[in-house]
């Protein structure tokens, strides 16, 4: 029994743990589809693309694209009411907000539009409003942007220095803190005014038709757009935080397998145990006509019997949890978002099969080595080795 409890609190924990990672890896996951879309289009060099007509015809005839926006990313320097930091601004056409982005389910305060009244209006990250102070439900709520000059006469005339324009606040989104942070969204047409570009963008945000595959379009995008361009996944946008969340969850999953596997050694105990208290009954056996593998076989399966009752007790026990945290969400997390309030749970039935294969792997051959050395040690109390 102390084996069998053994190894169903580690068959349970695996389960656990390794669902909980699946549960943050969905939530991270769905939190950065909001900003990162299926594909984006950027150059291969510098900063900038231009938005020409070779480019447009190839995204428009593409029957795997559903939509696409412009995009035009900068830092700028944001004052409202005497408070000043440091800003990533995007400005984004119309494109963004009702097919490309799915912003509107994140809004904290305010209205999602580009346009009040025909009035440009920005939409605020909730840490880039707290840290300025904006409050949107005031009347004529206005944010000044500053974006520096990138021409001689800029170095040569400090007053002059800098493009300035107002820009009335709208709503605040509430994302995920790294987006929350650094945007602050803003018209496509007033980004390009503020930066004294007319003709290029930073890059193209691309949604894919439903049920289109995304490398298949990106591989086909970049053979088409050519060199000058670069097209990346979402995976490949977020390449370095999925690999972070994979080797976190094998790594613990790891961990819990040491743990498992000394749990395990329960098993070479209680069976050395039985080969004392059985040897009269294996010599009566020998007598018999059992041979030595089939003695062998019984231990084997002895060990694996209790090993799997436990696993397998371990393994529902672990669902059970599983289903009371996603139906009810008994276990709190701290420091919750209006977003997530408890730890978030997803099944997924191959983790299920991994933790019993390990577990089948390692009962066996903990069973193996003291059934293999207890026959050979019962030779010699069988007069004449009958």
């Amino acid at each position: 029994m102390i084996t069998a409890i053994a190894m169903a609190v580690g068959a349970g924990a695996l389960i656990i743990v390794l669902s909980t990672f699946n549960g943050f890896e969905d939530l991270v996951k769905s939190l950065y589809k909001v900003f990162y879309t299926d594909l984006i289009v950027l150059p291969a060099e510098g900063k900038f693309i231009e938005f020409d007509s070779t480019l447009e015809n190839t995204l428009k005839h593409n029957p795997g694209i559903a939509s696409y926006t412009q995009v035009i990313e900068e830092n700028v320097l944001a004052e409202y009411h005497g408070k000043q930091s440091i800003f990533t601004m995007k400005g984004v056409d119309d494109n963004y907000f009702t097919v490309v982005n799915r912003l509107k389910d994140h809004m904290y305060s305010g209205d999602l539009k580009l346009y009040f009244n025909g009035v440009p209006s920005a939409v605020l990250g909730a840490g880039v409003a707290y840290m300025l102070g904006v409050n949107v439900m005031m009347p004529n709520s206005y944010l000044t942007l500053y974006m520096p000059r990138q021409d001689k006469q800029a170095l040569s005339d400090i007053a002059n220095a800098f493009r300035t324009q107002q820009i009335f606040t709208g709503g605040i989104f509430s994302v995920q803190q790294d987006f929350d942070n650094k945007y602050i969204i803003v018209p496509l047409d007033f980004a390009k005014n503020l930066m004294g570009n007319q003709n290029e963008i930073s890059s193209i945000e691309i949604k894919l038709a439903q049920g289109e595959n995304a490398l298949e379009i990106k591989d086909k995008l970049s053979k088409e757009l050519g060199a000058q361009y670069v097209v990346k996944t979402r995976y490949e946008q977020n390449e370095t935080l999925y690999k972070v969340m994979k080797t976190e969850k094998w790594a613990v999953f790891a961990i819990l397998s040491f743990i498992v596997l000394i749990a395990a050694f329960n098993i070479i105990a209680s069976l050395s145990m039985l080969v004392i208290e059985k040897k009269k009954d294996i010599a009566t056996l020998r007598a018999l006509g059992a041979d030595a593998p089939l003695i062998q076989k019984i231990f084997l399966i002895e060990g694996l019997l209790v090993s799997l009752l436990g696993a397998l007790s371990g393994l529902v026990i672990g669902l059970i949890v599983c289903l009371i945290q996603i139906k009810f969400g008994v276990i709190k997390m701290p420091g919750a978002s209006f977003m997530v309030s408890s730890y978030p749970v997803k099944i997924e039935w191959s983790d299920f099969v991994l933790v019993f294969g390990i577990i089948v792997a390692i009962s066996t051959l903990m069973a193996w080595l003291p059934a293999h050395r207890s026959v050979k040690q019962l030779d010699q109390f069988i007069p004449g080795n009958v």
